[in-house]
């Protein structure tokens, strides 16, 4: 516990910090947005944000729109503008890092509380629906967590994106421009200025599922 709001210990611990430091929100954004709009001054010892939100293809919150984002939307445009690198660690790469059903049994096995109630988590959060008594684990936004820690394990590509704000269906939608040319909005209205962002299309989910595991069951 802290006697001050997040924003103010965020701001506090950012401008603290000897060396520049790796924001990872894997939450809606609001404090983060907050964080930059009243704090300006904290970007300037912000290496990057690595944050868990968005989709290039499917939502889970709507059909477009990933939940965080979805959330706060004006707060992820706010996050997407602000000046600092991003990463976009999405729904395309969170759904795929798995834990196998065998480590998942074998955690909620041990004699170690703290193990077995990781194994009851990842349990929890089966992305299976076949019932099976010692599911697959998803290791969700964990998994952002190793992208900062093992960057290699992360493909991404610096696209422009923006977020949908408009009231209706697509409210919440991150809106990933993957096109290889100019299409015909910009040759009749000319370039929208768009921040890139370092958008996560494929992961290595071996490689971050073996990062986590060893991680856990070596703390």
């Amino acid at each position: 516990p802290v006697d001050v709001d997040a924003v103010t210990l965020l701001r506090r611990e950012i401008l603290a910090s000897p060396r520049p430091v790796t924001l990872v929100p894997t939450a809606p954004l609001t404090n983060i947005a907050l964080l930059l709009r009243t704090h300006p001054e904290v970007v300037g010892n912000i290496e990057r944000i690595v944050f868990m939100g968005g989709a290039v293809e499917t939502g889970n919150a709507t059909p477009v729109a990933e939940f965080n984002v979805w959330h706060d939307p004006e707060a992820a445009a706010v996050l997407l503008t602000a000046g600092v690198p991003i990463t976009m660690y999405g729904l395309d790469v969170f759904r795929r890092v798995l834990v196998p059903a065998a480590d998942v049994a074998r955690l909620r096995a041990s004699p170690e509380p703290s193990l077995r109630m990781a194994g009851a988590l990842l349990a929890h959060r089966d992305p299976a629906t076949s019932g099976d008594p010692t599911p697959t684990g998803g290791l969700g936004d964990a998994g952002a967590v190793c992208a900062v820690i093992d960057p290699a394990g992360l493909t991404t590509a610096p696209l422009p994106v923006e977020v949908a704000l408009a009231p209706g269906p697509t409210r919440g939608q991150t809106i990933v421009d993957r096109r290889p040319r100019p299409g015909e909005s910009e040759h009749h209205h000319g370039p929208r200025a768009q921040p890139l962002v370092d958008v996560a299309l494929d992961v290595d989910a071996d490689r971050y599922t073996h990062l986590w595991l060893t991680t856990v069951e070596g703390a």
